[in-house]
């Protein structure tokens, strides 16, 4: 038996880490929502602004993360095993600086045509990363009610593999159709980068799904 399980009793209804978990789940929310109107746009210099939006949400959520860890150390309860908050605090952090990233090789590399799957991947990455921030404000009352959050959890699964998909099909038909080399490298990497998204937010759905398993 955990020792969280052991003074299970002892703890407050409203735990602090809650909001802030809740928080980097919002943030990561807004980032990718973002980056799907980002490629949308005609221009690099609109690209710009969604960008500036997206960055600020990455550092406000290392800024929440940093005080999440802070608790952890001055905590002497706290309402998951310690290594599973970090863990996933850490992954949704991964998920949101590939977000940034991507959006930056964007605007760094200002491919002559952005790939037209693109549009589908920053949706599928949004669908992800609203899956992710309701199970996130699930976890306060995952123990009674897991069910929304395993069901989040499976939708992780299946968007990934649809971004696999799209991926695997779309560097086949790449290197068949573009010419340009430096076309094949910078469309390949971004694209590339917005599949390794989906993959980080599947993992984060592994580690909810380890905390489900755990307590509820």
């Amino acid at each position: 038996m955990s020792i969280n399980s052991i003074f299970s009793p002892l703890k407050p209804k409203e735990n602090k880490f809650f909001p802030m978990i809740n928080n980097i789940g919002d943030l990561l929310a807004k980032a990718a929502k973002q980056q799907a109107e980002l490629i949308k746009k005609s221009s690099f210099e609109e690209m710009e602004e969604d960008y500036k939006i997206i960055k600020e949400c990455e550092t406000q959520s290392d800024t929440e993360i940093a005080k999440i860890y802070e608790e952890l150390n001055k905590s002497f309860i706290t309402p998951f095993d310690r290594e599973d908050i970090h863990s996933l605090c850490e992954t949704v952090d991964d998920t949101l600086d590939f977000i940034n990233s991507t959006s930056k090789r964007i605007l760094l590399f200002r491919p002559k045509q952005i790939p037209e799957i693109s549009v589908r991947m920053t949706e599928i990455i949004s669908e992800c990363c609203n899956a992710i921030n309701i199970s996130l404000h699930e976890l306060k009352t995952v123990n009674k009610k897991p069910e929304t959050a395993l069901k989040q959890c499976e939708l992780l699964h299946d968007l990934e593999q649809e971004a696999d998909e799209i991926y695997e099909n779309f560097v086949k038909k790449l290197f068949e159709e573009e010419t340009d080399t430096k076309e094949i490298i910078k469309n390949k990497e971004i694209v590339q980068h917005m599949e390794r998204t989906t993959d980080m937010a599947k993992h984060v759905g592994k580690i909810i799904k380890t905390i489900i398993v755990k307590y509820a």
